[in-house]
């Protein structure tokens, strides 16, 4: 006797059996974008100023950049899904410090908590969907994925700036919790998986790679947020930075003789993937673009308070928002790298609208940069999916970030040093315009070349003929 096989489960029941991970992503965007507008309440509660409160913003970076690539090792050996949990048990624990905390200390350590525990999400929730969907299912389920976590970059200011004015700034930490709990909970149900070629235990890892590479990226991350207050040329600025370098280059000749890497030589030989990482770090860049130049635009430019930008700028924050599902289905129909040389481009002519005056069209142009400049993130992160091998899916992302979170602190120094330097230490709207148009042009070139690129079947694998024409 036969049975007729089980129908396949409808696209949007397929898709939602991963809910629980992309709460999990939810939870770190929302609590990043929800801090700032929450900061100078914070200030008040501690006699501080918002300037002396950088470090509560700065540590939850650098401990995400610099355990990104430890993170998915440790995913790789003991399990995504395990990884994940821990991942939010860490960044809930955190929360609950830094929302009892009683001065700066405890929340810049707090912070420093929530950045491991993020790192340890990152990574391992994009690995957890890529192995258990098929080619075909993929784009969708990681684009309604970061869809979910989109929620917490639209929001998240409002959410912070109403908790903060009403029922007081901890509850921004607190309602980490709730959230944490569910993700965790949901997490625990969806299929683990790992990489077999990473070792069966955690003795197995690399730790003088561990080791130097959070050295490395510490000490880098650490110069580069010095360089605004201090300036390049003072030793806790440039000194740090070449140390950071330098940490960075051991933690490669360390990596060349270890059994079992943090990131594989082969993954730095597959060109699909290395277009995927340069061209999606340069798109982000223009994500950090579309926020420091809409930040002096609207409060230094046209005297806006803080609340009030923060309401403008959620334009910007929705288009990127709403990007990771419109993202998904481009990719089930081209290829990724395709969708992101086209979407690097248009991000060009999203922040090049922003040169208008009329504040209704300037805030079309932050929703058009904005929609863009996600779509150019998801692309990357969906690509990377497709053109490695599902088991280093999570190796692929943690080093993917790598770059984005500091070479990210780098540009934003960077355009803010130009913008002030052209308005003589003011920014000005001649300074805002210039950086406009001139990372305009380098988004454009990247986003073509790219596209020029893929035609030309630089990315097609070894041994694929390209497609005939009549």
């Amino acid at each position: 006797m036969t049975t007729a096989p089980r129908p396949a489960p409808s696209p949007s029941r397929s898709t939602l059996r991963f809910l629980p991970v992309g709460v999990a992503l939810l939870c770190v965007q929302l609590d990043f974008f929800s801090l700032g507008l929450a900061l100078p309440s914070i200030a008040s509660a501690f006699g501080s100023s918002v300037t002396d409160l950088q470090w509560v913003l700065s540590a939850y970076m650098l401990s995400l950049g610099a355990f990104s690539v430890p993170a998915g090792r440790v995913g790789d050996v003991i399990g995504r899904r395990a990884a994940v949990v821990v991942g939010l048990g860490l960044f809930a624990g955190a929360s609950v410090l830094c929302a009892l905390s009683g001065g700066v200390g405890a929340i810049v350590a707090g912070r420093l908590i929530q950045g491991v525990g993020a790192a340890l999400i990152l990574p391992n929730a994009f690995a957890l969907i890529t192995n258990d969907t098929d080619d075909a299912e993929r784009p969708r389920a990681l684009g309604w994925m970061i869809g979910v976590s989109g929620l917490g970059t639209a929001l998240g200011p409002i959410v912070g700036g109403l908790l903060a004015s009403t029922i007081g700034w901890p509850w921004v930490f607190w309602l980490n919790i709730p959230l944490a709990a569910v993700a965790a909970l949901g997490t625990a149900r969806v299929r683990d998986s790992r990489n077999p070629e990473a070792g069966s235990s955690l003795r197995t890892i690399d730790w003088a790679g561990v080791a130097t590479v959070i050295l490395g990226l510490g000490l880098l991350s650490v110069g580069i947020d010095n360089v605004p207050e201090l300036g390049w040329f003072a030793p806790l600025s440039s000194g740090l930075i070449v140390a950071g370098v330098v940490g960075l280059v051991l933690w490669v000749l360390v990596e060349r003789r270890a059994t079992y890497p943090l990131i594989h030589a082969s993954l730095l030989r597959n060109r699909a993937y290395l277009a995927l990482l340069s061209v999606g770090t340069i798109g982000n860049m223009g994500t950090n673009v579309l926020i420091v130049t809409a930040t002096f635009t609207l409060q230094s430019v046209r005297g806006f308070d803080p609340q009030v930008s923060g309401l403008y700028f959620l334009a910007g924050s929705t288009g990127v928002a709403i990007a990771g599902p419109i993202v998904g289905k481009l990719c089930q129909r081209w290829s990724a790298i395709r969708v992101l040389g086209a979407t690097t481009a248009l991000t060009a002519v999203g922040l090049s609208a922003m040169l208008v005056d009329a504040l209704p069209l300037y805030c079309v142009a932050m929703f058009a940069a904005g929609l863009a400049g996600g779509m150019t993130f998801s692309a990357a992160q969906i690509g990377v999916q497709t053109v490695v091998p599902p088991r280093m899916s999570g190796e692929a992302t943690s080093f993917m970030l790598m770059p984005v979170v500091a070479l990210g602190g780098l540009g934003v120094v960077i355009v803010s040093g130009v913008i002030e330097a052209i308005g003589r230490g003011e920014p000005t709207p001649t300074g805002i315009d210039a950086v406009l148009v001139g990372y305009s042009a380098v988004l454009l070139v990247t986003g073509v070349t790219l596209l020029v690129a893929e035609h030309a079947g630089l990315f097609r694998p070894k041994g694929v003929a390209s497609p005939s024409r009549p």
